[in-house]
């Protein structure tokens, strides 16, 4: 795709919103910029695009557009995006311009509902121990495509994708790619389970007999995936026949042992198929399996993922701000040892709640329910039997209630099960406020 002289509008100014105007006025195109927020609360965002041509505007309707590029965030309800939609003018995200501006980069991308970041982190640590130049992008938190721009056709581009930079793609194709599970996320912004699983099953719509797919056979969605178009490789934490498979602590490939559980630094079996799906892409690209051993063991795992974060009279604290969803908040609970105090809530993303209580197995003795979603939690902990809830208002009484009710030999996790943008920015904002006051207590 050419841009030079076109009329692009680029919606939101996000990191994603000001990497695509940073790399489409580098390609020549005609930008323009609209944000529903007021000129004044953007003066960083302004501050990052200074050496770059664009227009800022609010009177979009005035305006005829060769496309569209949205900040991956905005749902399609937004008006904005429905009045583009009625016009049938194009609406793309960043991803799918990754592709279509830059066919010639290499792509691997990874989504799932839960784990995609630390499976793109690890993949990234894996080609840095096997000296290969790449970028780890996209929503891991670097908007990427000016830095796809930036890249050479040697560097492999290395990206962590959403559902919501998947739903508006059409000719996206990376190279490798991965999913790493389905469960119910975002069903608020999706408007159903099935078009959730519909946006995710695009990461591979346009692969064809050059490109890969890496499974989890374990998810019952995702074992249902066959094709002969493309490559398959098959991860499990149960079945044996898989590609690389996990069992006894231990990690296989096609029967090979290769590793124990225990040589890492990371924690959960959640993180034993995050390890499998980062070494079947790294492997099928070309990288030894001792290389990618190494690189495992070194692995740290990644900021806000059952992060610990200190000591305090025998009372241990787990920073699990990143686990935004039920499934990500039960792999953190089986990850952790019990008895767990648990802080819960945030934003609601309209998702059933009861598999988080059914999931406690006497691991759990107090929930602590902050933010929007927390009288809901504690009516489904009431429905499930679960009557140790304590409601509070904000994080400073977060810290007092767990310091209240905690004793020597706890585990005080946050993981929300709850996405953060009813209080915070983001669940780094979140993670890092609970660390904060955490590393404040005497």
């Amino acid at each position: 795709m050419k841009v030079d002289n076109k009329k692009i509008l680029v919606l939101g100014l996000g990191r994603s919103g000001i990497s695509s105007i940073k790399a489409l006025s580098s390609l020549n195109a005609s930008v323009y910029c609209y944000d529903d927020k007021k000129r004044e609360d953007l003066l960083d965002s302004f501050e990052k695009l200074k050496n770059f041509k664009y227009n800022f505007i609010k009177n979009y309707k005035e305006y005829d557009f060769d496309f569209v590029v949205k900040s991956p965030g905005i749902k399609p309800t937004n008006d904005v995006i429905k009045y583009f939609y009625e016009k049938k003018i194009p609406v793309y995200t960043d991803l799918e311009l990754a592709y279509t501006l830059f066919p010639e980069k290499k792509i691997i991308a990874i989504t799932g509902t839960n784990g995609k970041t630390t499976t793109t982190s690890l993949v990234g640590e894996i080609f840095d121990k096997a000296n290969i130049k790449h970028k780890v992008l996209g929503n891991i938190g670097i908007g990427m495509l000016f830095e796809i721009y930036n890249s050479d056709v040697d560097s492999v581009n290395i990206l962590e994708v959403s559902s919501f930079e998947l739903h508006d793609t059409d000719k996206f194709k990376p190279t490798i790619a991965s999913i790493g599970n389905i469960t119910a996320d975002h069903l608020d912004w999706h408007g159903s389970f099935e078009n959730y699983v519909k946006d995710k099953f695009k990461i591979f719509k346009n692969m064809d007999e050059n490109s890969t797919l890496v499974l989890n056979i374990d998810d019952e969605i995702l074992k249902t995936i066959d094709s002969d178009k493309f490559k398959i490789i098959k991860i499990s934490l149960e079945n044996e026949e898989a590609d690389f498979y996990f069992n006894n602590d231990l990690f296989y490939h096609k029967g090979k042992k290769l590793f124990s559980m225990k040589d890492l630094k990371i924690l959960g079996k959640h993180n034993a198929q995050n390890v499998l799906i980062a070494m079947a892409i790294c492997y099928n690209y070309g990288i030894s399996l001792d290389t990618i051993k190494k690189a495992c063991e070194n692995f740290k795992g990644v900021e806000h993922r059952i992060e610990f974060v200190r000591e305090l009279n025998k009372i241990k604290f787990y920073n699990d701000s990143k686990g935004t969803n039920v499934d990500s908040t039960i792999k953190a609970i089986e990850a952790v040892d019990k008895p767990i105090i648990l802080i819960l809530g945030g934003y609601d993303k309209h998702v059933d709640l009861n598999p988080l209580f059914k999931s406690f197995n006497g691991k759990v003795k107090a929930c602590i329910l902050v933010g929007d979603t927390k009288y809901k939690f504690e009516q489904v902990a009431k429905e499930n039997g679960f009557l140790n809830n304590f409601i509070v208002d904000n994080y400073i009484d977060v810290i007092k209630k767990a310091l209240e009710i905690a004793k020597a030999n706890d585990n005080v996790l946050l993981s929300p099960a709850s996405a953060s943008w009813d209080m915070f920015k983001s669940y780094e904002q979140r993670g890092d406020l609970f660390k904060k006051l955490v590393n404040e207590l005497r």
